[in-house]
């Protein structure tokens, strides 16, 4: 399971806290309790037949599923000259859930990544699944239009594919068939290990999919060893039906991401970061497993002290967040030293990371932990949850306090204060990098551990 070096107990209260306020902030809503009842039967009603009828993409995300003609317009033209792809034992990398959506998830972020040095490189062919069939993300003269799977093919399931388990669950096959192998991908067991802190249809929707990535994928990679060491942990202990012999490797995420040097920052950025006071920043989506309140206890007494310093926080709304968006956007300080901004550029992260004297990441579960690396990019120092894999990412370099322990936090924070700013002592490795050590693993099959048969 996940663990934390310490703090157990205290992410336990944290998350019942946390539901807690979920629970009076739905009461404050001006509903009758018999209403309310009524509206929640007739959700989960919806939720199942959609789902039993193969439509769960209505509720799950994925609103605009594309026709053929859609599908097409959307993908991305590459210019100059790229290296050319394999003609045969291709790697052809899978990203339909970002082909067909415009969110900006740390996911998405990580394939658009690999996918574009992949591609530029000549390593893999980043692909799409539309009507049974792939068709490359990307149009160049140098690449296929539509890919069809061969034998010694391997097929990258990149991305956060769970809500389209029936479309994978047949290409799978249709690679098989080929004479080609399926290798899965892992960010993390989150819906499974703390499955109170997502939605239910999410949290279905991700068990679906895992179910189908353990029988049928012949290779399984994470983002972070403390991801595969769960799963192994979790398919050992539940006896899962894996193939035999099932390899298992991971890969370190790149930090740099495409800002053009030019591209200047958003004016609400600007102002985010403006003035002297010292910037705290928090990046990730708000959800209770991210932490912002914990920050936001800290914060609290900071300014009750006296403290003149800001909080920014950058990441679209989640799930299971209304009391703590109205806590937010009520606050005494919100637009003075609290600041919350959604739908950011890179440009303006970067302005972000390069003004704030530490990022703050008071996750108590995470795959990876994306910002810490980016941080360190920028030269940011980052003060993170005592968590094995934030420990992995983060070593020597960040600073660390008890998951949920908002006084611990405060601790550090005062004390990046009182600290000169320097350069992270780790190397950072680039996207690039990131997609040869990848493609490496995959090519070479250097996968540094396998899951003997779990049955």
């Amino acid at each position: 399971m996940v663990e934390t070096t310490t703090g157990g107990g205290r992410i336990e209260a944290f998350l019942l806290k946390e539901m807690k306020a979920e629970i009076d902030e739905l009461a404050r809503e001006e509903v009758d309790d018999y209403t309310k009842f009524l509206y929640a039967r007739a959700r989960e009603f919806y939720w199942t037949v959609t789902r039993l009828l193969g439509l769960g993409r209505l509720h799950d995300g994925l609103w605009r599923k594309p026709s053929a003609e859609k599908a097409s317009a959307w993908r991305i033209a590459l210019t100059g000259d790229i290296a050319s792809p394999a003609t045969s034992g291709r790697l052809l990398v899978d990203m339909t859930s970002t082909h067909r959506t415009i969110g900006r998830t740390g996911i998405q972020r990580v394939v658009r990544e690999i996918a574009r040095a992949m591609v530029e490189s000549g390593a893999g062919i980043p692909v799409f699944m539309e009507e049974g069939r792939l068709f490359s993300h990307f149009t160049h003269e140098k690449l296929p239009d539509e890919v069809t799977p061969a034998a010694g093919d391997k097929f990258l399931l990149l991305d956060a594919g769970w809500h389209l388990t029936a479309e994978y669950s047949h290409m799978i096959d249709a690679v098989a068939d080929a004479g080609g192998e399926t290798i899965g991908c892992l960010y993390d067991l989150i819906p499974i290990l703390y499955p109170s802190v997502v939605t239910d249809s999410a949290q279905s929707a991700f068990v679906e999919w895992f179910d189908l990535l353990v029988r049928k994928s012949d290779a399984i990679v994470g983002i972070s060893k403390a991801v595969i060491d769960d799963f192994d942990a979790y398919a050992r202990a539940r006896r899962l039906p894996c193939k035999p012999g099932l390899r298992l490797g991971w890969w370190p995420l790149g930090a740099d991401f495409q800002a053009p040097s030019d591209a200047a920052p958003s004016a609400r950025a600007m102002q985010a970061a403006a003035g002297p006071a010292p910037l705290f920043l928090s990046v990730g989506t708000l959800e209770p497993r991210k932490g912002h309140a914990i920050a936001l206890d800290a914060f609290d007494r900071w300014w009750r002290e006296g403290a003149d310093v800001r909080y920014v926080i950058v990441g679209s709304k989640g799930w299971n967040v209304r009391a703590l968006q109205r806590r937010i956007l009520t606050h005494p300080e919100f637009g003075r030293r609290l600041f919350w901004l959604q739908g950011v550029s890179d440009a303006d992260l970067r302005h972000l990371y390069q003004s704030t004297r530490a990022l703050v990441f008071p996750s108590i579960a995470e795959g990876f932990g994306l910002p810490l690396v980016e941080a360190a990019h920028f030269g940011a120092r980052a003060i993170a949850s005592d968590i094995r894999v934030f420990r992995e990412v983060g070593g020597d370099w960040a600073s660390y306090f008890d998951p949920a322990d908002s006084d611990a936090l405060l601790a550090r924070m005062k004390e990046a204060m009182a600290a000169p700013v320097s350069a992270p002592p780790r190397e950072i490795i680039s996207w690039r990098r990131s997609a040869e050590e990848l493609a490496r693993i995959l090519r070479e099959g250097a996968y540094p551990s396998r899951l003997e048969d779990a049955r």
